[in-house]
């Protein structure tokens, strides 16, 4: 199904199951189809399953020189106020997660009932004070270093073949240009969502890969330590970048106890 926003892109989405809302939200470059192995659990455990591709993303319509993650971030609370979603958890992967971090900041009158974040620091650009960003980059160094990319493996061993064989058709009638959307990613870079992250009032469960090629866990210690009330952390073994499918079963067993004891 498609909802269309309110500067008119067609987002296209699918709702599953009834019960206590979950919504899913990928990372830059990503497809809803990433959460095939979360959906099952959800439905399974009698939660309704929201899962949708971003604008500029998969099966959902495009902006041409889409620059702002705040345009993707007023996409989800348009999106769940248009549905009607009530109370959710937010689980979101990589800059699905840097959105979380900024919808809990820009707004916070609408009543999330806790949220996820998935293997994403909220600031991005390192610096002597903050050396938990994304690799080594610097403000100095971003643009360049996140154009190339580099031949960095996102993965530790991949992911399994169930996943693999879910994003292939999508990839193929859809594919993602990243030459196209790096202003948006240069946009998540230069983001700083530590306030919204101290000052959140949320349950905000942090997930971190011990085999990460970005991100350094230690960021989520440190946000756990300055909302102890609120923010807590989990880091997941034997896993790179994409906890979710690289190690579904840990993953999901860490979802469920959060989504329980919330």
């Amino acid at each position: 199904m498609d909802f269309q926003t309110s500067d008119g892109v067609q987002l296209n989405y699918q709702v599953q199951g009834t019960g206590q809302p979950v919504v899913l939200i990928h990372g830059f470059g990503g497809y809803q189809q990433i959460w095939c192995l979360q959906v099952p659990e959800l439905l399974a455990n009698g939660y309704q399953v929201v899962s949708y591709d971003q604008r500029n993303h998969g099966a959902s319509g495009h902006t041409a020189g889409l620059a702002s993650v705040d345009r993707l971030i007023d996409d989800l609370h348009e999106l769940l106020v248009g549905l009607n979603i009530e109370r959710p958890f937010l689980i979101g992967h990589s800059m699905g997660a840097a959105e979380i971090y900024g919808f809990l900041q820009h707004y916070p009158d609408f009543p999330v009932r806790g949220a996820i974040a998935i293997d994403q620091s909220p600031k991005m650009l390192n610096t002597a004070k903050w050396p938990y960003g994304y690799m080594d980059i610097t403000r100095a160094s971003y643009r360049l270093k996140l154009k190339e990319h580099g031949n960095v493996r996102e993965t530790l061993n991949g992911v399994p073949k169930q996943v693999l064989n879910q994003l292939a058709p999508e990839k193929e009638m859809f594919p993602f240009v990243r030459a196209d959307n790096l202003p948006l990613l240069y946009d998540h870079a230069k983001k700083d969502w530590r306030t919204a992250v101290e000052a959140a009032s949320t349950p905000l469960l942090l997930v971190t890969a011990n085999q990460s090629p970005y991100f350094d866990g230690r960021f989520a210690d440190a946000m756990a330590a300055a909302n102890p009330e609120y923010v807590s952390h989990q880091a997941v073994d034997q896993s790179g970048h994409v906890v979710m499918a690289e190690q579904a079963g840990t993953f999901n067993k860490l979802m469920m106890e959060f989504l329980k004891e919330h």
